[in-house]
């Protein structure tokens, strides 16, 4: 599947994902920049509204409406739980998506 294809898959999806508290999504890694292998997993770090009530249980929520709508293992995290250096040295590896 292309990043194309996942971005269109998940923005077919946006509505749900937001739904689990959702504001901003990207993908990131290796099918951001669209060197990746068949097999790899899909990447992806989003951001939640700071009054929203968000749990782990959301973002599984958020893995799997990913993982039905492109058929390939999801992997969430959420932007505000990683250190805002690692951010910047990732950022070339971002893919926004909404």
């Amino acid at each position: 599947m292309t990043r194309d294809e996942i971005v269109a898959a998940i923005r077919k999806n946006a509505d749900a994902i937001k739904g689990k508290g959702v504001s901003k999504l990207a993908v990131l890694g290796l099918r951001a920049n669209e060197d990746y292998r068949p097999d790899d997993d899909i990447d992806v770090l989003v951001e939640v509204e700071p009054e929203t009530s968000f749990s782990l249980l959301n973002l599984i929520d958020v893995e799997q409406i990913i993982e039905d709508a492109t058929g390939l293992q999801t992997q969430a995290t959420v932007r505000h739980s990683i250190s805002p250096r690692f951010v910047e040295c990732i950022a070339g590896d971002i893919f926004e998506i909404f």
